[in-house]
């Protein structure tokens, strides 16, 4: 089943081209990530696949439905998206800020219901945040402050997850944590990830997919044994590296 398809997609910031010809096609469940150079359309082409940028030739679909079409309250129930650089607001504890998932769901000044309070704490027992619960959002450290976003994001019981350079600034351990914890809510509950991502080899172990971009294009896309060569990697980054076997293991020269 289609989760997302991409078609003919171009956007351009004004004077800009950014994405030129975007085609892609994600199947539901699967845990795809974007890789490429600084600059080449990775964070527009998230913003596009969620609908809060409308491009200007092409079109996104979601769960077969085109995504600029549906109201920002139909899309929020949809598609959970986690940007690069957030500030859900230090002053609230970490359940105020995992409860902000669950806004779609309510409507003009109504309270939450059970059914949003089981869908905060479900949420935060999936990420292993329900113990910071009462903490201040900025008393926590980075890695717990990623996972409590992904929480907010869960809490909104999306279908589909992005996520912008989701383990940037986090050490080895956390980002292990948050790529392995996408990696089974793919798994079991069948959401569908994609993540702009830095890391090849942490990439190539946990990913399903790889769509490898390049001044604005889709240069491969596929699996770790399709994306990740030699050949590619030189086209797009412009450096050599050694590939070394079985794990795929990204090693520069």
């Amino acid at each position: 089943m289609e989760a997302i398809r991409i078609s003919d997609l171009y956007y351009d910031y004004p004077g800009k081209p950014v994405l030129k010809d975007i085609n892609l096609t994600l199947s539901a469940g699967s845990f795809t990530a974007v890789l490429g150079p600084n600059g080449c359309g990775k964070t527009t082409l998230l913003k596009n696949i969620s609908g809060y940028l409308k491009p200007g030739r092409g079109q996104v679909l979601v769960l077969d439905t085109p995504i600029r079409q549906l109201a920002q309250r139909d899309r929020a129930r949809i598609v959970g998206y986690i940007p690069q650089n957030t500030s859900p607001g230090f002053g609230f504890t970490c359940r105020d800020v995992v409860g902000m998932g669950r806004l779609p769901y309510l409507g003009r000044f109504q309270w939450e219901t059970r059914e949003d309070r089981e869908a905060v704490q479900g949420a935060m027992e999936q990420t292993g945040t329900w113990h910071l619960r009462n903490r201040l959002l900025g008393a926590l450290s980075g890695g717990e402050m990623q996972r409590v976003l992904v929480a907010r994001a869960l809490a909104q019981q999306p279908k589909i997850l992005l996520m912008d350079e989701p383990v940037s600034h986090l050490d080895i351990k956390y980002q292990m944590e948050i790529i392995n914890l996408t990696r089974q809510l793919c798994d079991t509950i069948g959401i569908t990830a994609v993540a702009v991502m830095h890391d090849i080899n942490l990439a190539s172990r946990y990913c399903s997919q790889m769509v490898l971009m390049k001044e604005g294009k889709v240069v491969s896309t596929g699996s770790a044994s399709t994306v990740i060569t030699v050949e590619n990697l030189r086209n797009v980054f412009g450096i050599k590296v050694d590939i070394i076997m079985p794990h795929r293991l990204v090693v520069p020269r």
